[in-house]
């Protein structure tokens, strides 16, 4: 049976394990701007990609126990084999039927000339950064241009590693062609060394706060179980100025990936962090954290501090609460 990173039943809710700050210097050197995080627990080895002007990594070692973490600040690496390039980097993951030295990384998009949207193939090197192999732009339809496209900033901002060396992407926001309250998806089928893209409907709400004024964003996605079609856990950060942040999750019913939907799907629960204990930032980082004592899964995210004095970078673990027994065969 493997645990399914969910509440069960699904309003049960979810504990908050830990939260900690991460340091804002490392010597003479900034720290900041965390929107991407994959973890290898076998070796301890957490990696945090900052979306700076120029991409690096940090790689965080877990000492300490899981309950009491002890995080252990490697050099920062840049990005090798940029060059030129302007990258943005909002989300790290693996795919499972691949070498675990490949990563994927999705960079956002400020303009089509500038700073086009792709997906990006990385290795891990011997000394802990990365360094990229190869580049795929996103499709001209996704592309930021007059009335089409992604709008400026906007992502994309979360990948999901699937079997069968595909990977599904989404945007912040809408594209500007699509209607105001749904977010489309696009679907990277990797084959012989090619990536082809279709696009998915438009499955997902975009606010998790109906009739919400202040700016509302898809930060992350991660699957809750393995599998081809798996139901996903969905971050997402509203915003208002000069400061104020909201962060909720919710859990979405497995998308069909296969064939267009009838209708937007609903989030089947949604949780405010802030009433979880996380405090209200800039939340953009999502991935799979270890196996508790008792069995259950656990949840890692990261905040993005925007290189702000107002802002934090931030980890957190949380745990959903299984009264009940809870396996992927519940999430059929």
């Amino acid at each position: 049976m493997i645990p399914l990173l969910a509440p069960c039943p699904v309003d049960a809710g979810w504990e908050l394990i830990w939260q900690q700050t991460l340091p804002r210097q490392q010597g003479d050197q900034v720290l900041g701007g965390y929107s991407a995080m994959e973890l290898d627990w076998p070796s301890r080895r957490l990696w945090l990609i900052s979306d700076a002007k120029r991409t690096h990594s940090l790689e965080l070692n877990w000492g300490g126990t899981l309950r009491r973490p002890q995080f252990q600040l490697q050099p920062l690496q840049p990005l090798m084999g940029q060059g030129k390039q302007k990258l943005d980097g909002e989300a790290l993951v693996r795919l499972p039927d691949q070498p675990s030295e490949r990563f994927w990384m999705a960079s956002e998009a400020r303009s089509a000339k500038k700073r086009p949207a792709a997906l990006l193939e990385l290795v891990l090197q011997d000394s802990g950064g990365f360094s990229l192999k190869n580049r795929w732009p996103l499709p001209a339809k996704w592309q930021p241009a007059d009335a089409q496209g992604m709008r400026r900033n906007k992502g994309p901002e979360a990948v999901v590693a699937l079997p069968g060396k595909r990977l599904l992407l989404a945007a912040e926001a809408p594209l500007q062609q699509d209607p105001p309250h749904q977010l489309r998806l696009l679907l990277a089928q990797l084959n012989q060394g090619e990536l082809n893209y279709s696009t998915v409907g438009t499955p997902l709400l975009v606010s998790p706060v109906v009739g919400a004024k202040e700016h509302w964003g898809l930060t992350a996605l991660l699957p809750v179980r393995p599998g081809i079609n798996p139901p996903l856990l969905a971050l997402w950060r509203g915003y208002a100025e000069p400061d104020q942040w909201w962060n909720r999750l919710s859990l979405l019913p497995a998308i069909p990936l296969d064939e267009r939907p009838r209708r937007p799907l609903a989030p089947l629960m949604r949780w405010d962090l802030r009433q979880l204990g996380l405090e209200p930032d800039n939340w953009e980082a999502l991935t799979t954290g270890p196996q508790l004592e008792d069995g259950r899964p656990t949840l890692l995210l990261a905040s993005d501090d925007n290189f702000s004095p107002f802002q934090q970078s931030r980890l957190a673990l949380l745990a959903p609460l299984q009264p009940e027994p809870c396996s992927s065969a519940d999430s059929r």
